[in-house]
Protein backbone atom coordinates (compact mmCIF):
# COMPACT_ATOMS: atom_id res chain seq x y z
CA UNK A 1 0.00 0.00 0.00
CA UNK A 2 1.10 3.39 -1.10
CA UNK A 3 -1.00 5.54 1.24
CA UNK A 4 -2.67 7.57 2.39
CA UNK A 5 -5.46 7.24 0.17
CA UNK A 6 -8.44 9.84 -0.38
CA UNK A 7 -12.00 8.91 -1.69
CA UNK A 8 -14.38 10.30 -4.55
CA UNK A 9 -17.74 9.78 -4.93
CA UNK A 10 -19.45 11.23 -7.80
CA UNK A 11 -23.46 10.37 -7.53
CA UNK A 12 -25.71 10.77 -10.36
CA UNK A 13 -29.24 10.09 -11.56
CA UNK A 14 -28.44 6.56 -12.44
CA UNK A 15 -25.21 5.80 -11.33
CA UNK A 16 -22.79 6.35 -8.43
CA UNK A 17 -18.91 6.30 -9.08
CA UNK A 18 -16.32 5.55 -6.51
CA UNK A 19 -12.85 6.16 -7.11
CA UNK A 20 -9.94 5.58 -4.63
CA UNK A 21 -6.44 7.74 -5.01
CA UNK A 22 -3.13 8.07 -3.38
CA UNK A 23 -0.32 10.80 -4.01
CA UNK A 24 0.47 9.40 -7.36
CA UNK A 25 -2.83 8.79 -8.95
CA UNK A 26 -6.28 6.99 -9.42
CA UNK A 27 -5.79 3.33 -8.24
CA UNK A 28 -9.61 1.54 -8.17
CA UNK A 29 -12.49 3.09 -10.03
CA UNK A 30 -15.99 0.78 -8.97
CA UNK A 31 -18.95 1.87 -10.87
CA UNK A 32 -22.86 0.67 -10.08
CA UNK A 33 -26.19 1.56 -10.82
CA UNK A 34 -27.69 4.18 -8.37
CA UNK A 35 -30.41 2.22 -5.89
CA UNK A 36 -33.48 3.92 -5.73
CA UNK A 37 -35.54 1.10 -3.90
CA UNK A 38 -36.26 0.65 -0.22
CA UNK A 39 -35.11 3.08 2.41
CA UNK A 40 -34.48 6.52 2.09
CA UNK A 41 -31.08 5.79 3.53
CA UNK A 42 -30.55 3.39 0.39
CA UNK A 43 -28.01 5.17 -1.65
CA UNK A 44 -25.59 6.45 1.57
CA UNK A 45 -25.71 2.81 2.31
CA UNK A 46 -24.45 1.93 -1.36
CA UNK A 47 -22.35 4.44 -1.39
CA UNK A 48 -20.52 2.66 2.29
CA UNK A 49 -20.65 -0.68 0.49
CA UNK A 50 -19.08 0.48 -2.82
CA UNK A 51 -16.39 2.17 -0.70
CA UNK A 52 -15.83 -0.98 1.22
CA UNK A 53 -15.35 -2.58 -2.23
CA UNK A 54 -12.94 -0.45 -3.49
CA UNK A 55 -10.79 -0.39 -0.79
CA UNK A 56 -10.49 -4.37 -1.04
CA UNK A 57 -9.40 -4.10 -4.67
CA UNK A 58 -6.34 -2.58 -3.43
CA UNK A 59 -5.98 -4.16 -0.25
CA UNK A 60 -6.18 -0.80 2.02
CA UNK A 61 -8.47 -0.77 5.55
CA UNK A 62 -11.55 1.87 5.50
CA UNK A 63 -9.95 3.49 8.10
CA UNK A 64 -6.80 4.56 5.67
CA UNK A 65 -9.14 6.86 3.81
CA UNK A 66 -8.32 9.96 5.06
CA UNK A 67 -10.61 11.65 3.68
CA UNK A 68 -13.60 11.29 1.42
CA UNK A 69 -15.03 13.70 -1.27
CA UNK A 70 -18.45 13.60 -2.75
CA UNK A 71 -20.17 15.07 -5.41
CA UNK A 72 -23.45 14.22 -5.89
CA UNK A 73 -26.60 15.68 -8.02
CA UNK A 74 -28.71 18.17 -6.04
CA UNK A 75 -30.27 20.36 -4.90
CA UNK A 76 -29.50 20.01 -1.31
CA UNK A 77 -31.25 21.11 1.53
CA UNK A 78 -30.10 21.62 5.04
CA UNK A 79 -31.13 20.71 8.24
CA UNK A 80 -29.36 22.27 11.28
CA UNK A 81 -26.57 22.97 9.29
CA UNK A 82 -26.55 18.63 7.82
CA UNK A 83 -26.73 18.02 3.49
CA UNK A 84 -29.77 16.25 2.65
CA UNK A 85 -30.70 15.36 -1.02
CA UNK A 86 -33.79 16.27 -2.43
CA UNK A 87 -33.04 15.72 -6.11
CA UNK A 88 -36.56 15.15 -8.20
CA UNK A 89 -34.18 12.45 -10.05
CA UNK A 90 -33.83 10.60 -7.07
CA UNK A 91 -36.69 11.47 -4.43
CA UNK A 92 -39.74 9.57 -5.72
CA UNK A 93 -42.07 11.52 -3.65
CA UNK A 94 -40.55 15.04 -5.60
CA UNK A 95 -40.69 13.58 -8.82
CA UNK A 96 -43.56 14.26 -11.29
CA UNK A 97 -43.43 11.28 -13.33
CA UNK A 98 -44.13 8.23 -10.75
CA UNK A 99 -44.15 5.26 -13.30
CA UNK A 100 -39.96 6.18 -13.53
CA UNK A 101 -39.25 6.54 -9.99
CA UNK A 102 -41.23 4.22 -7.83
CA UNK A 103 -39.84 5.52 -4.49
CA UNK A 104 -41.53 7.50 -1.72
CA UNK A 105 -38.25 9.68 -0.60
CA UNK A 106 -38.30 13.07 -0.41
CA UNK A 107 -34.79 13.44 1.76
CA UNK A 108 -32.20 11.72 1.70
CA UNK A 109 -29.80 11.78 4.56
CA UNK A 110 -26.63 11.75 2.69
CA UNK A 111 -24.58 13.91 5.60
CA UNK A 112 -25.96 12.36 8.46
CA UNK A 113 -25.23 8.74 7.14
CA UNK A 114 -21.74 8.82 5.75
CA UNK A 115 -20.47 11.11 8.20
CA UNK A 116 -21.32 8.24 10.74
CA UNK A 117 -18.76 5.86 9.13
CA UNK A 118 -16.13 8.44 6.94
CA UNK A 119 -14.71 10.94 9.61
CA UNK A 120 -13.56 13.49 6.98
CA UNK A 121 -15.95 14.26 4.44
CA UNK A 122 -16.92 17.19 2.22
CA UNK A 123 -20.12 17.24 0.19
CA UNK A 124 -20.98 19.27 -2.62
CA UNK A 125 -23.51 19.93 -5.21
CA UNK A 126 -22.04 18.47 -8.88
CA UNK A 127 -21.45 21.56 -10.73
CA UNK A 128 -19.78 23.01 -7.69
CA UNK A 129 -17.26 20.23 -7.83
CA UNK A 130 -16.96 20.23 -11.34
CA UNK A 131 -16.08 24.02 -11.13
CA UNK A 132 -13.49 23.23 -8.32
CA UNK A 133 -12.15 20.38 -10.44
CA UNK A 134 -11.39 23.12 -13.71
CA UNK A 135 -10.45 25.73 -12.17
CA UNK A 136 -7.44 23.61 -10.47
CA UNK A 137 -6.48 20.95 -13.18
CA UNK A 138 -8.58 21.34 -16.39
CA UNK A 139 -10.05 24.65 -18.26
CA UNK A 140 -10.05 27.53 -16.02
CA UNK A 141 -6.74 26.96 -13.82
CA UNK A 142 -6.34 30.03 -11.96
CA UNK A 143 -9.38 32.14 -12.87
CA UNK A 144 -11.05 33.70 -10.59
CA UNK A 145 -14.31 34.59 -12.20
CA UNK A 146 -15.60 31.47 -13.63
CA UNK A 147 -18.75 29.18 -13.90
CA UNK A 148 -18.80 26.26 -15.17
CA UNK A 149 -22.26 24.70 -16.64
CA UNK A 150 -23.06 21.12 -17.52
CA UNK A 151 -25.31 20.19 -20.26
CA UNK A 152 -26.37 16.85 -19.93
CA UNK A 153 -29.50 15.10 -18.81
CA UNK A 154 -30.30 18.27 -16.85
CA UNK A 155 -28.61 21.54 -16.19
CA UNK A 156 -25.68 22.50 -13.46
CA UNK A 157 -23.85 25.27 -12.72
CA UNK A 158 -21.26 26.03 -10.35
CA UNK A 159 -18.98 29.33 -9.93
CA UNK A 160 -16.34 31.48 -8.33
CA UNK A 161 -16.68 35.17 -7.99
CA UNK A 162 -13.26 37.20 -7.07
CA UNK A 163 -11.85 33.93 -6.73
CA UNK A 164 -14.58 32.57 -4.28
CA UNK A 165 -16.36 29.71 -4.59
CA UNK A 166 -20.22 30.55 -3.89
CA UNK A 167 -22.88 28.37 -2.63
CA UNK A 168 -25.38 30.00 -1.23
CA UNK A 169 -27.83 29.29 2.03
CA UNK A 170 -27.97 25.44 0.80
CA UNK A 171 -25.37 24.87 -1.56
CA UNK A 172 -26.71 25.14 -4.86
CA UNK A 173 -26.01 28.18 -6.28
CA UNK A 174 -26.01 28.91 -8.80
CA UNK A 175 -28.48 26.04 -9.79
CA UNK A 176 -28.41 27.31 -13.91
CA UNK A 177 -30.96 24.82 -14.52
CA UNK A 178 -33.67 26.27 -13.14
CA UNK A 179 -33.89 29.87 -14.04
CA UNK A 180 -36.61 30.93 -16.41
CA UNK A 181 -36.31 31.98 -19.65
CA UNK A 182 -39.81 31.45 -21.36
CA UNK A 183 -43.42 32.27 -20.14
CA UNK A 184 -45.39 29.10 -20.13
CA UNK A 185 -42.86 26.79 -21.20
CA UNK A 186 -42.89 23.13 -21.03
CA UNK A 187 -42.67 21.18 -17.79
CA UNK A 188 -39.41 20.52 -15.36
CA UNK A 189 -39.33 17.59 -13.43
CA UNK A 190 -38.80 20.16 -10.23
CA UNK A 191 -42.28 21.62 -11.68
CA UNK A 192 -41.25 24.67 -12.49
CA UNK A 193 -42.91 25.51 -16.03
CA UNK A 194 -40.26 27.40 -18.91
CA UNK A 195 -37.02 27.26 -17.15
CA UNK A 196 -33.69 26.37 -18.85
CA UNK A 197 -33.25 22.95 -17.55
CA UNK A 198 -36.98 21.68 -19.47
CA UNK A 199 -35.92 23.66 -22.58
CA UNK A 200 -32.67 22.61 -23.48
CA UNK A 201 -31.85 19.31 -21.72
CA UNK A 202 -31.06 15.87 -23.02
CA UNK A 203 -34.30 14.84 -21.95
CA UNK A 204 -36.19 18.18 -23.20
CA UNK A 205 -34.29 17.18 -26.61
CA UNK A 206 -35.49 14.23 -26.73
CA UNK A 207 -38.76 14.68 -25.27
CA UNK A 208 -39.72 17.58 -28.21
CA UNK A 209 -38.88 15.34 -30.98
CA UNK A 210 -40.79 12.25 -29.91
CA UNK A 211 -41.36 8.88 -30.76
CA UNK A 212 -39.12 7.48 -27.92
CA UNK A 213 -36.08 8.57 -29.43
CA UNK A 214 -32.74 9.63 -27.36
CA UNK A 215 -30.99 13.37 -27.69
CA UNK A 216 -28.12 11.35 -29.23
CA UNK A 217 -30.90 10.37 -32.49
CA UNK A 218 -32.24 13.80 -32.96
CA UNK A 219 -28.21 15.30 -33.00
CA UNK A 220 -27.35 12.43 -35.57
CA UNK A 221 -30.81 13.26 -37.32
CA UNK A 222 -29.98 17.12 -37.48
CA UNK A 223 -26.10 15.77 -39.02
CA UNK A 224 -28.02 14.33 -41.67
CA UNK A 225 -30.11 17.71 -42.38
CA UNK A 226 -33.20 16.35 -40.70
CA UNK A 227 -35.44 19.96 -40.90
CA UNK A 228 -37.16 19.13 -37.47
CA UNK A 229 -34.23 18.27 -35.63
CA UNK A 230 -32.60 20.98 -36.94
CA UNK A 231 -35.18 23.50 -35.56
CA UNK A 232 -35.03 21.74 -32.28
CA UNK A 233 -31.29 21.68 -31.77
CA UNK A 234 -31.20 25.39 -32.62
CA UNK A 235 -33.75 26.62 -30.29
CA UNK A 236 -32.05 24.15 -27.61
CA UNK A 237 -28.69 26.12 -28.25
CA UNK A 238 -30.08 29.68 -28.46
CA UNK A 239 -31.84 29.19 -25.02
CA UNK A 240 -28.88 27.91 -23.36
CA UNK A 241 -27.01 30.77 -24.77
CA UNK A 242 -29.41 33.06 -23.47
CA UNK A 243 -29.37 31.00 -20.00
CA UNK A 244 -25.73 31.94 -20.18
CA UNK A 245 -26.12 35.65 -20.71
CA UNK A 246 -28.54 35.87 -17.82
CA UNK A 247 -26.30 34.44 -15.47
CA UNK A 248 -23.54 36.76 -16.53
CA UNK A 249 -25.59 39.90 -16.39
CA UNK A 250 -25.34 38.44 -12.72
CA UNK A 251 -22.01 37.04 -11.78
CA UNK A 252 -20.40 39.33 -14.80
CA UNK A 253 -17.86 36.48 -15.32
CA UNK A 254 -14.68 35.62 -17.17
CA UNK A 255 -14.98 32.57 -18.90
CA UNK A 256 -17.66 30.06 -19.01
CA UNK A 257 -16.49 26.68 -18.83
CA UNK A 258 -19.33 24.17 -20.58
CA UNK A 259 -19.39 20.25 -20.11
CA UNK A 260 -21.89 17.01 -19.77
CA UNK A 261 -22.58 14.61 -22.06
CA UNK A 262 -24.97 16.35 -24.28
CA UNK A 263 -22.14 19.20 -25.03
CA UNK A 264 -19.28 17.08 -24.85
CA UNK A 265 -20.38 15.10 -27.63
CA UNK A 266 -21.45 17.47 -30.37
CA UNK A 267 -18.83 20.28 -29.67
CA UNK A 268 -18.97 21.22 -33.38
CA UNK A 269 -22.66 21.59 -33.29
CA UNK A 270 -23.43 23.58 -30.33
CA UNK A 271 -20.41 25.91 -29.51
CA UNK A 272 -20.73 27.98 -32.49
CA UNK A 273 -24.09 28.24 -32.25
CA UNK A 274 -23.69 28.96 -28.24
CA UNK A 275 -20.99 31.69 -29.00
CA UNK A 276 -23.12 33.55 -32.07
CA UNK A 277 -26.07 33.35 -30.03
CA UNK A 278 -24.32 34.85 -26.63
CA UNK A 279 -22.05 37.44 -27.85
CA UNK A 280 -25.23 39.36 -29.24
CA UNK A 281 -25.79 39.78 -25.52
CA UNK A 282 -25.62 42.79 -23.90
CA UNK A 283 -21.87 43.85 -25.40
CA UNK A 284 -20.43 46.09 -22.35
CA UNK A 285 -20.89 42.66 -20.59
CA UNK A 286 -20.36 39.65 -23.19
CA UNK A 287 -17.70 40.96 -25.71
CA UNK A 288 -15.06 39.47 -23.12
CA UNK A 289 -16.11 36.96 -21.90
CA UNK A 290 -14.66 33.38 -23.15
CA UNK A 291 -16.31 30.16 -23.72
CA UNK A 292 -14.52 27.15 -23.75
CA UNK A 293 -14.89 23.31 -23.29
CA UNK A 294 -14.35 21.18 -20.32
CA UNK A 295 -10.64 19.80 -20.42
CA UNK A 296 -11.38 17.36 -17.69
CA UNK A 297 -13.83 15.51 -19.67
CA UNK A 298 -15.01 12.33 -18.94
CA UNK A 299 -13.10 12.29 -15.90
CA UNK A 300 -14.76 15.12 -14.45
CA UNK A 301 -16.73 13.11 -11.90
CA UNK A 302 -13.80 11.72 -10.44
CA UNK A 303 -11.69 14.79 -10.34
CA UNK A 304 -14.51 16.64 -9.07
CA UNK A 305 -15.20 14.78 -5.95
CA UNK A 306 -11.42 14.17 -5.27
CA UNK A 307 -10.50 17.87 -5.40
CA UNK A 308 -12.69 18.67 -2.35
CA UNK A 309 -10.40 17.36 -0.25
CA UNK A 310 -7.39 16.97 -2.21
CA UNK A 311 -4.11 18.36 0.03
CA UNK A 312 -2.86 21.09 -1.16
CA UNK A 313 0.84 19.23 -1.16
CA UNK A 314 -0.52 16.70 -3.96
CA UNK A 315 -2.15 19.88 -6.12
CA UNK A 316 1.14 20.60 -8.24
CA UNK A 317 2.28 17.01 -8.82
CA UNK A 318 -0.93 16.05 -10.11
CA UNK A 319 -1.57 19.26 -12.17
CA UNK A 320 1.75 18.46 -13.75
CA UNK A 321 1.52 14.93 -14.69
CA UNK A 322 -2.11 14.57 -15.23
CA UNK A 323 -2.43 11.28 -13.23
CA UNK A 324 -6.51 10.96 -13.67
CA UNK A 325 -5.72 10.16 -17.87
CA UNK A 326 -4.39 6.91 -16.62
CA UNK A 327 -6.93 5.69 -14.49
CA UNK A 328 -7.79 2.15 -14.24
CA UNK A 329 -11.14 1.26 -16.04
CA UNK A 330 -13.77 1.08 -13.43
CA UNK A 331 -15.13 -2.16 -12.02
CA UNK A 332 -18.58 -2.81 -12.85
CA UNK A 333 -20.86 -3.99 -10.40
CA UNK A 334 -24.65 -5.19 -10.92
CA UNK A 335 -26.95 -4.21 -8.56
CA UNK A 336 -27.03 -7.44 -6.86
CA UNK A 337 -23.64 -7.06 -5.76
CA UNK A 338 -25.21 -4.80 -3.18
CA UNK A 339 -26.82 -6.10 -0.45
Amino acid sequence: MTGPYLAGVDIGGTKITVSLANFKGISVKVFQEVRLEGSHTAIPEQVDFLLEYACEQIGVQPDDIMATGVSSCGPFVKEDGIIQLAAPNLCGGLAKDRNIISNNWTRIPLEAVLSGRWSTLKIENDAVAAVKAERLFGACRGEDNVVYVTWSTGIGGGAYVDGRLIHGKNGNAPHIGHIYLVEDGPQCGCGNFGDMESLVSGVAIARDYGGGRTAEDVFRAFRSGEGKANEIISRALRNFARGLASINAILDTEVFVIGGSVFMNNIDILLPGIEEEFYRSFPILSADVDIRPSLLGAYLGDMAALSLVMPEDWIKKWQDNRPWTHAPLPVILDKQGFN
